[in-house]
């Protein structure tokens, strides 16, 4: 097998490590990449990991292994287990609107990529897929209504349960205005 030479592929080939093989520590798993010819530092190795949803777990004999966890997270609501999106949400999210059938989400500088990550591995109904820059996430969704009620969904899930901002025209403490408010000012 040849060494992957890009990130994606280093990325799948440690989902496959993980999956097939009980990896207790980063070095361990440095240690076979090595020796697959996969030369990577213990930073990559930790980036990759957290990209990947890769969380430690202890076993019922005491071991230590790392899994790979694939959050679902359908409908978005409040009361269907979204705390890990909500925390995400809270973290990263500035803003959040909808623009047909597309989601753009506003984070600050550097976090889009962390966001986007995230809900690429969540299984979102009614999502197809991101594209992130540095500060700006795009969702597409697949109807108007599902980047509406995304986007809405989103900014109730950053700002812990209040009234998006879109609906009702003013803004959500800790969100950055949205487009049709910065236009009204």
């Amino acid at each position: 097998m040849s060494a992957p030479t890009s990130m994606a592929a280093r990325r799948a080939r440690i989902a496959e490590i993980i999956s097939a093989s009980e990896i207790a520590s980063q070095d361990d798993l440095r240690q076979i990449l090595h020796g697959e010819g996969i030369d990577v530092t213990q930073a990559t190795v930790s980036r990759d990991l957290e990209a990947l949803g890769a969380v430690k777990r202890h076993e019922s004999d005491g071991r230590i292994r790392y899994e790979i966890v694939q959050p679902s997270v359908s409908r978005l609501s409040p009361s269907t287990g979204t705390d890990a999106l909500a925390r995400v949400a809270a973290d990263v999210l500035l803003d959040a609107e909808a623009a047909l059938n597309i989601a753009v989400l506003h984070t600050p500088p550097g976090a889009a990529h962390y966001l986007a990550g995230f809900l690429d591995r969540t299984n979102v109904d009614e999502l197809v897929g991101t594209v992130a820059g540095d500060d700006t996430v795009i969702v597409v969704m697949r109807s108007i209504d599902a980047a509406r009620d995304f986007s809405d969904r989103l900014l109730v899930l950053a700002g812990g349960g209040r009234t998006p901002v879109a609906s009702h025209g003013t803004m959500t403490p800790g969100l950055r205005a949205s487009t049709a408010e910065r236009r009204t000012s």
